[in-house]
């Protein structure tokens, strides 16, 4: 396993390059971490939730610290009488190995619901985004008064941000609509760290709007590692969202006024068990890489692929030339997004990849699968050839840019 075979602390013992010119390093800034108590004041600004609400909580794939909010609800006496989950897995498939009740915080009482994007009995029609996105959503998000998201707020490559309407939209929605909205991925407004600019973002709340009042959803949206806490908005979606990024954008961003020749991710848990998610790690720093660069994948993708689309898309087209040439928004299918992304920095970088995945999955995702002490020499090599490197400690969250921001 990639984590066993090199760990972010045997790569540095074994090279004690880490405070040498030419190196730079990256991480979040996640600040102090607020203790239970503060968090339990905070949470007392929420409407107590009155019985038979919906709690709206992420699936697997997150990192937010989902039964540790809704347990901390409880010990603010905000929760007192039982309610009804859902987890808002989008197109994603919640595993049998996973137990609901406990991954939730649910206690006796409880019920704990999967959402399903294809159950069409479960979804019900709303109409049309203006960019004419058809929205069907889960029907729980009209059978309630009282609605509650438990979300958290990092960079996302084409989204700006997770955390939000996310929850909603794509969380609880069809998977036609999911599709619809994604093709707008593949156009370069739709990018990280940005969203009034941000064409998917846009229509993403868009179609929130048509649920219901988005102003009477109360909503937690957190800055996260694991289940320590460093940030915590309460209140209407939008406005604790508006709050979340912000600080999501000092935590996870660094601004560089230079490009690297090589990067080096490794990517953090949850994103590290699948190439799937993994992949979010180089495209949150790909924009401070050279060209003709070369970038390191250290995840271990011990579940494999994950949600395989992208990658059968890649092997039906075959090359990079032609995978660059045929995915466009005007043929989008589902996936098509990560694979037009995937290839364009295939295309303008040398692939690494160290962890679980075999040599010849790694080449057909265009990477060359190397051991530890493959990438160590290679280190030591551009380090005496005066090459500059960017190391990652925490990929898929951390956040690398050229562009000072001066709006989000």
């Amino acid at each position: 396993m990639a984590k066993k075979e090199l760990s972010l602390q045997t790569f540095y013992k074994r090279l004690e390059l880490k405070n040498s010119p030419g190196i730079k390093i990256i991480k979040p800034k996640f600040g102090k971490q607020i203790p239970d108590n503060e968090l339990i004041s905070i949470l007392q600004n929420i409407k107590p939730i009155r019985e038979n609400s919906l709690i709206i909580v992420n699936d697997h794939e997150r990192s937010t610290p989902t039964a540790k909010i809704v347990n901390l609800l409880r010990s603010a006496g905000i929760l007192t009488k039982p309610t009804n989950f859902v987890i808002a897995t989008g197109t994603h498939k919640f595993p049998d190995s996973i137990n609901p009740i406990k991954f939730t915080g649910a206690i006796d009482g409880d019920k704990v619901i999967i959402h399903d994007c294809d159950d069409e009995e479960k979804l019900m029609y709303l109409g049309k985004t203006k960019n004419g996105t058809e929205v069907a959503v889960n029907k729980l998000l009209l059978e309630f008064d009282d609605i509650i998201t438990i979300n958290s707020v990092e960079p996302h490559y084409f989204a700006g941000f997770t955390g939000g309407i996310k929850s909603l939209i794509p969380g609880l929605a069809a998977r036609n609509t999911i599709v619809q909205n994604h093709k707008w991925a593949i156009k370069p407004e739709s990018c990280i760290l940005h969203t009034n600019d941000n064409p998917l973002h846009r229509d993403l709340w868009e179609a929130g709007n048509l649920i219901r009042n988005l102003e009477d959803i109360q909503s937690i949206q957190l800055i996260n590692n694991r289940n320590d806490i460093f940030h915590i908005s309460v209140g209407s979606l939008l406005n604790s969202f508006d709050e979340a990024k912000s600080v999501s954008l000092k935590s996870y961003g660094t601004h560089f006024i230079q490009k690297f020749d090589h990067i080096i991710s490794f990517v953090a848990d949850p994103l590290d068990h699948t190439l799937y998610q993994a992949q979010k790690a180089m495209e949150n720093t790909k924009n401070v890489l050279k060209e003709n660069g070369t970038f390191t994948l250290v995840a271990k993708c011990d579940r494999g692929i994950g949600n395989t689309l992208f990658f059968e898309r890649m092997q039906s087209l075959g090359s990079l030339k032609k995978i660059i040439e045929t995915l466009s928004f005007e043929r989008y299918r589902f996936g098509d997004h990560k694979t037009y992304y995937w290839a364009n920095l295939a295309n303008n970088a040398q692939l690494f990849y160290i962890g679980d995945l075999s040599k010849e999955i790694a080449s057909k995702a265009f990477m060359k699968k190397i051991s530890g002490d493959v990438l160590i020499e290679n280190v030591k090599k551009w380090h005496q050839e005066n090459q500059n490197i960017l190391i990652d400690e925490f990929g898929g969250f951390s956040t690398a840019f050229l562009k000072k921001l001066t709006s989000l």
